[in-house]
């Protein structure tokens, strides 16, 4: 039985993520996208067009916004669902990705933009830390929907004065926080020292800092595809469009 992911582009929808009977993604855009004079494509490697783009032609893409490796593994594992299907895990944890899409089951809606967040107390912040490497993205947890790409372990979250938080629904996050591994001793520190290094080079780069707690450091790294937004209501979290370079030539990782 096919089924059907709506994608999102903020709080545009843009098109139709299908799986169809064959286990294969197929991916178009919504007249309505097509028509609007201000439309953009998700990727560069998914113009603007009416014709259906076939899984070869979008896996790279879709795939991308996925966790890689390991991660992707435990996500599956935990989800139980399996490994290789994209379109599953895109519909358990494609709620906050990297960009400004988002992935609904068809015919849902958005939630609206009073967004939901669960703060975190340093015990459970701990906690979370130490969960993650069997974990991963927090993916199972009630109402958490996180994706980001790589193998190292991460989650999203929203930070607000010095409480950290976890998006719930389609929340959007404001940073990345990635705990030390014990494999790899220091990568906390290197992380966020080249990151420093490269802002004092004069290449722009995304403000990180390390931290501990509990006895366990983790770089918190600001994410440069979210902005704050004065609205009337007062600030909202404003997400920005952004794809890496195997998604935009169509590279499946």
């Amino acid at each position: 039985m096919s089924r059907t992911l709506d994608v999102y582009l903020q709080r545009d929808l843009v098109g139709h993520l299908l799986q169809g009977d064959d286990g294969r993604m197929i991916f178009n855009y919504v007249e309505s996208w097509l028509g609007n004079p201000t439309a953009k494509a998700l990727s560069h490697s998914l113009p603007l067009r009416k014709e259906r783009f076939t899984q070869k032609e979008c896996r790279g893409f879709f795939a991308g916004i996925l966790p890689e490796q390991s991660q992707r593994e435990l996500v599956a594992r935990n989800l139980g669902i399996s490994a290789r299907n994209d379109f599953a895990m895109l519909e358990e944890i494609g709620g906050e990705c990297a960009g400004a899409v988002t992935f609904m089951p068809a015919g849902q809606a958005l939630q609206e933009s009073t967004h939901r967040y669960r703060d975190l107390s340093d015990q459970e912040l701990v906690d979370m830390l130490k969960m993650l490497p069997r974990r991963p993205l927090l993916a199972g947890e009630e109402d958490v929907r996180l994706s980001l790409a790589g193998a190292q372990d991460k989650v999203a979250v929203k930070v607000s004065g010095s409480q950290i938080s976890v998006p719930l629904g389609g929340a959007p996050s404001t940073h990345i926080l990635k705990p030390a591994h014990e494999r790899f001793g220091g990568l906390v520190f290197n992380e966020v020292l080249c990151l420093h290094l490269a802002n004092a080079a004069g290449i722009p780069s995304a403000h990180a800092e390390a931290r501990s707690i509990g006895g366990i450091y983790y770089a918190l790294v600001e994410r440069y595809d979210r902005k704050i937004k004065q609205t009337l209501a007062g600030t909202e979290d404003e997400r920005f469009h952004q794809e890496d370079f195997c998604q935009a030539l169509g590279i499946v990782p």
